[in-house]
């Protein structure tokens, strides 16, 4: 079924955002500023992505629920943001949002004919953004006009299909959306015993009370001591060690097979870069922007990782921390931990996550910081007793496998979602929705 193709300037106008100044982003205000940072490659809004802004706006520059924002700027090698779409969430923690002038807003003209839900699922479809990313007139960094926009011819169906196609996609986003709630909440339930047990140490103050600590099993409130040792690091439960990483932890980095090799590249194996746990939607790695192949991986002296290895960004920047859902290599961004029996697997992520503020401090570096893994070993760190260790492990374990289910399976959804919406936009529709 051919859709008739109209002129998007028919329909819409694009206007552009505040111009603003850093000076009036601050730490915490009522106002938050939307603008590339909130957008996901290919289409979608980044949460948590608003900065707190205080400087003046006018009327014009406030954006509400469901409008429709074009990413109008890119500096990003791939240009994968530069005409990519994101619609304004229902709730956000500010109570006003404005947008930044590297984006433009939707305004409809005729949104009984051209729905605006339409025009953001449109351009999550990759050939018509790389069609809009044409007309850019930059290079470094390229931009995306108004009247660029106005002249794009798109196919636009009746009004009840644009409403079909947004409604399947919509159920498909909220699958995924759904997905990573569960899994955030999954992560937050590992956090919480971690936090419990290896950092506020509330069984062993429940003992030193006489008490029985809260929702544990006699077994394990044995292996707890009932009291603590005093140090200048402050207290610790008695019997557990203090020791530098280097002495507990197994790790490795990574690296980077030449890329003027083809015989290295676009094979079948995950190569993970700090770029990929930056686009990342979960703590999961299960997908990556490049692969390479059975001789690339053989460049990098720490091979491929299994699965439950955890990996942490040591630069540009420092921080990120994912579970390899799949056996990946790494390059040299990263200070790697393979899986290993001594240490569960979100032992060491919860490890790293509550004292990523001693990662920090021990970094060095010019232009950008970096903690080495002689830095990083350096770093001291308490050694519970082991069986407590292997119990939050087995504790945790469903957890951790539900969370790579997760990941796959939204991983799945999104690739389904991309050969559906391209499909639904080209007119080829089931039977089923022409009937509708």
């Amino acid at each position: 079924m051919a859709y008739k193709q109209v002129k998007l300037g028919d329909y819409f106008k694009f206007e552009k955002g505040l111009g603003y100044k850093g000076e009036f982003l601050v730490d915490d205000s009522e106002v938050g500023l939307v603008g590339i940072d909130s957008q996901v490659p290919g289409g979608g809004y980044k949460e948590n992505s608003e900065k707190p802004y205080s400087g003046p706006y006018k009327p014009e520059h406030v954006v509400q629920s469901g409008d429709v924002i074009v990413t109008s700027t890119d500096i990003t090698q791939d240009g994968s943001v530069l005409g990519s779409t994101f619609m304004i969430p229902e709730s956000t923690k500010y109570e006003t949002l404005i947008y930044s002038g590297d984006v433009l807003k939707v305004i409809p003209t005729k949104p009984e004919e051209f729905s605006p839900e339409y025009l953001y699922n449109l351009y999550r479809v990759e050939k018509y953004r790389r069609k809009l990313a044409y007309g850019d007139t930059g290079t470094t960094v390229r931009r995306i006009s108004d009247a660029n926009l106005n002249e794009q011819l798109v196919p636009l169906p009746d009004v009840k299909t644009q409403e079909s196609i947004n409604e399947v996609i919509s159920l498909i986003d909220q699958k995924i959306e759904n997905n990573k709630s569960l899994a955030k909440n999954l992560e937050a339930l590992s956090q919480v015993i971690f936090k419990s047990w290896f950092v506020d140490f509330e069984p062993v103050h429940a003992k030193s009370r006489g008490e029985k600590p809260f929702g544990m099993d006699d077994e394990t409130a044995k292996l707890f001591p009932d009291s603590f040792d005093k140090s200048e690091a402050g207290i610790r439960p008695t019997g557990w060690k203090l020791a530098p990483v280097k002495e507990i932890f197994t790790y490795c980095g990574g690296g980077t097979p030449s890329t003027k090799n083809n015989e290295f590249w676009n094979g079948h194996h995950l190569w993970t870069t700090p770029r990929d746990l930056s686009r990342q939607k979960g703590i999961v790695t299960v997908s990556t922007e490049r692969k390479l192949t059975d001789k690339g991986v053989q460049k990098i002296s720490s091979k491929l990782l299994p699965i439950d290895s955890v990996l942490l960004s040591s630069r540009a920047p420092i921080g990120y921390v994912s579970i390899a859902g799949l056996p990946t290599a790494i390059n040299q961004g990263f200070i790697a931990f393979p899986k290993q029996d001594k240490w569960p697997t979100l032992y060491l992520f919860n490890w790293l996550h509550q004292n990523m503020h001693e990662i920090i401090a021990h970094s060095g570096g010019g232009t950008f910081s970096e903690i080495s893994k002689n830095a990083f070993g350096n770093i001291d760190s308490l050694i519970p007793e082991p069986k407590i260790v292997q119990i939050y492990g087995e504790l945790t374990a469903p957890l951790l496998d539900l969370l790579k289910t997760l990941s796959k399976e939204n991983i799945q959804l999104e690739n389904f979602r991309t050969y559906l919406l391209a499909d639904l936009i080209d007119g080829n529709l089931p039977q089923k929705m022409i009937e509708v």
